[in-house]
């Protein structure tokens, strides 16, 4: 029944990302900065709501994996996959409505055009910094108190890797669905998205509890 249950979460968590996804497209198809910043901060609602309706995200997951037992692996890669088959069903249906026009379409080909001409280690520093603000999102929110402050640790982070061009395996599967690409190297290349997104999570993890750590021995 676990895996069932993290199935359906991350399922549903997928979805949340189209949401965000779609709309960060629309607006960012029209061709202003203005509407791509909007688009871009609109973006963080699939997050929001994965973080309020405690849904299984990978990239909000990954950088706990120490915390956990070694089973928690098996459950990240249930999470991935099916927040892979949730982005995939729902971007597939979004694909056949009007709303995914032929500028959303171009827009997404020329972005999945420049994914693919990167070399492997850039898909992987890319991932890497997109883990960071992932997980700046997520830790984030938790710990801030007031809520404003919530507000705008889950939504500045992921705004910020929209206009950066960091590389999130979950959102990416969205572009290349209303792209319409799907080969050998989309595979690897996602490979090394989600490997790059769990380092820059758990790294960030790792240093901050090392500086309390170090924190800790210095009040003794």
């Amino acid at each position: 029944m676990k895996y069932l249950r993290i199935f359906i979460s991350s399922f549903l968590a997928g979805c949340c990302i189209v949401f965000g996804a779609t709309c960060y497209l629309i607006c960012a198809s029209q061709g202003t900065f203005g509407l791509k910043l909007a688009g871009s901060f609109m973006f963080g609602i699939g997050l929001f709501t994965i973080i309020h309706f405690k849904l299984w995200l990978y990239t909000g997951k990954v950088g706990y994996a120490f915390d956990n037992k070694a089973s928690y692996i098996l459950e990240l890669l249930t999470c991935l996959a099916s927040n892979l088959i949730g982005v995939f069903a729902l971007s597939s249906l979004l694909k056949a409505t009007y709303i995914i026009n032929d500028s959303v379409i171009l827009l997404c080909q020329s972005l999945v055009s420049k994914k693919q001409s990167e070399s492997w280690i850039e898909v992987l520093i890319l991932g890497v910094m997109c883990g960071v603000m992932i997980y700046l999102a997520v830790e984030g929110h938790k710990k801030v108190e007031y809520p404003l402050g919530k507000v705008l640790f889950a939504f500045m982070p992921i705004s910020l890797f929209i206009l950066c061009g960091f590389e999130h395996v979950v959102a990416n599967a969205c572009y290349y669905t209303y792209a319409g690409v799907f080969n050998g190297k989309v595979i690897l290349w996602f490979l090394l998205m989600a490997i790059g997104d769990g380092i820059g999570s758990i790294a960030f993890d790792g240093i901050i509890k090392l500086i309390k750590y170090l924190e800790n021995e210095e009040a003794k």
